[in-house]
């Protein structure tokens, strides 16, 4: 594993890691939709097991990014044994626990992206919504599938999306993922007093825009005015590659996080990649985490590493690899 490997070496999360029930199935219909390519392919390797708690029990992983991108995989991962239920089965958008959604530019148009996760098994949680802000506006989509994974689709109408110059393809490489808390002032705590990560983004409003009430969450337009949302962005250098969101919603929803647990199927854990795994598992232990590891994981197709894993009191899990 080099600096040149992993461009996000202490630099937000390398890839975003899913547990499903068939990992080519599933990858085929991300690259039909995303334009993805394969990148890895095979066993599910020991560490993987140990990092999420697990027996080993056989399976098979699959890891898919966008060609021209060095980070923002998603990795599949398909443990033997029998077939699980979705980890936020149930749940809406406002629902807290786990991990929600992993986010992708529309390098196109948004429509045309979203038809494409159309033909490929996704479904949309609320329509095509456009968001202005005066100096800001955008469209935004969350598709779904039937591994329980969401993905949140982003198109910049104002001003130009700057930092994807030359990246062909429908869709960007997974630049941002998206927890639901139930307590934002603590986990704000984890990501930016124990962590040390600094804020890209912090949002004290309403679910939406304006007195229409269209939000792309799923609330009723008729509520989502009234319905408070807490929103922070956050990433160790303060940008926004790698970061994680977190949404604290007013809406009473209910709290999914003892139920994110491996090996139940959807959203599982973000990777980075750290120079001190050991450093990470203190800090996170600080931050109110369960740290799991360390652990040696055969990491394909980056090398091999010390992995520690911190699960959050909120179920959301962020496995952090040395070489």
């Amino acid at each position: 594993m080099t600096p040149g490997d992993l461009v996000s070496r202490d630099n937000g999360f390398h890839e975003a890691v899913a547990l499903v029930s068939d990992a080519q199935a599933a990858a085929a219909r991300l690259c039909g939709a995303t334009g993805f390519a394969l990148r890895h392919a095979g066993k599910v390797a020991l560490g993987t097991f140990r990092l999420l708690g697990l027996e080993e029990a056989g399976g098979e992983e699959v890891l898919v990014m966008h060609p021209q991108a060095g980070r923002g995989g998603i990795r599949l991962v398909a443990p033997g044994g029998a077939w699980q239920p979705l980890a936020r089965d149930g749940a809406q958008a406002w629902d807290s626990g786990g991990i929600f959604d992993v986010n992708l530019r529309a390098l196109g148009d948004i429509e045309d992206l979203h038809a494409r996760f159309g033909r490929h098994g996704w479904h949309a949680i609320a329509p095509v919504t456009a968001w202005d802000f005066g100096s800001l506006a955008v469209k935004e989509v969350i598709e779904r599938d039937s591994e329980g994974l969401e993905i949140a689709l982003m198109q910049r109408i104002r001003p130009p999306l700057t930092g994807y110059e030359g990246l062909e393809g429908p869709a960007s490489w997974v630049f941002n993922s998206t927890q639901i808390v139930p307590d934002f002032a603590a986990a704000r705590r984890l990501y930016v007093d124990a962590l040390g990560w600094l804020p890209v983004q912090e949002t004290d409003g309403f679910a939406a825009g304006d007195a229409s009430g269209e939000n792309c969450m799923g609330l009723p337009p008729g509520l989502a005015p009234g319905v408070p949302m807490r929103i922070g962005i956050y990433q160790a250098q303060g940008a926004m590659a790698g970061s994680v969101e977190i949404i604290a919603f007013g809406a009473g929803g209910r709290d999914f996080s003892a139920q994110t647990v491996p090996p139940r199927r959807g959203w599982t854990a973000l990777r980075f990649a750290v120079a001190d795994a050991d450093d990470f598992a203190r800090r996170t232990a600080d931050g109110g985490c369960e740290v799991v590891g360390p652990v040696e994981l055969d990491w394909a197709p980056w090398g091999g590493g010390r992995a520690v894993a911190a699960i959050t009191p909120w179920g959301a899990r962020l496995e952090a690899i040395a070489a």
